[in-house]
């Protein structure tokens, strides 16, 4: 148990030096993208490379991201993958992180992209699971409601969740908000079951207790 604790912190504390270190590379991409007036366009150009070939082809990220693949042989592939498919900009960026063996930071340095531009642009995103399909006027009540509560403007991603017997979970950051029908189910359950077994053992005080 000791070592698998241990082997658990150190996985943990690797995870963090890496968003660590990713989080300066995505500093140096903003900032001369900021310059450029290209922020926005390279948010959505990272998002695209996540989105559309690191997750659709799996084998392009790992051998991105392997450590034994040579340089030169990344390099052809940069090219063969990303060349005129993105700006200039961001296929020097990749590079880059080549030229520094930084390739499998690469997830790590879109979502701190991401992070730093919503700071930027005082953005907050907001993911919302729902029973079933949110309307464009409830969809657009939440984000007001959010608005006014953070002075942020909210980024709302909605997705119908079956498991869901009603209502919405909204997540923002690290915040959950749950107002479904199977959280309230279950907390009606727990406090049932809590109720019983206070019942239960109070009849057993009662029964064992001296006339």
């Amino acid at each position: 148990m000791a070592e698998a604790h241990e082997s658990e912190s150190r996985a943990g504390e690797e995870g963090s030096a890496e968003r660590r270190l990713a989080t300066v590379y995505a500093e140096a991409l903003l900032d001369v993208a900021d310059q450029r007036g290209q922020a926005d366009d390279i948010g959505q150009e990272l998002e695209t490379v996540v989105r559309d070939v690191l997750a659709q082809s799996p084998e392009i990220e790992r051998t991105l991201a392997s450590p034994v693949v040579r340089r030169g042989i990344k390099e052809k592939l940069i090219a063969d993958a990303f060349k005129g498919k993105v700006s200039d900009l961001l296929f020097n960026f990749l590079h880059v992180l080549n030229a520094k063996d930084r390739l499998a930071l690469l997830r790590h340095v879109a979502a701190a992209y991401r992070d730093l531009l919503d700071q930027q642009e005082k953005r907050l995103r907001v993911r919302v699971r729902s029973a079933v399909a949110l309307s464009e006027q409830q969809t657009e009540h939440l984000r007001q409601v959010i608005a006014q509560a953070t002075g942020l403007e909210p980024v709302v991603s909605a997705r119908v969740d079956p498991d869901l017997l009603g209502g919405m979970i909204v997540q923002i950051g690290d915040q959950v908000f749950d107002s479904s029908v199977r959280t309230r189910i279950e907390t009606i359950r727990n406090q049932l079951l809590a109720r019983s077994s206070y019942e239960i053992q109070t009849g057993r005080d009662r029964f064992s207790s001296p006339a």
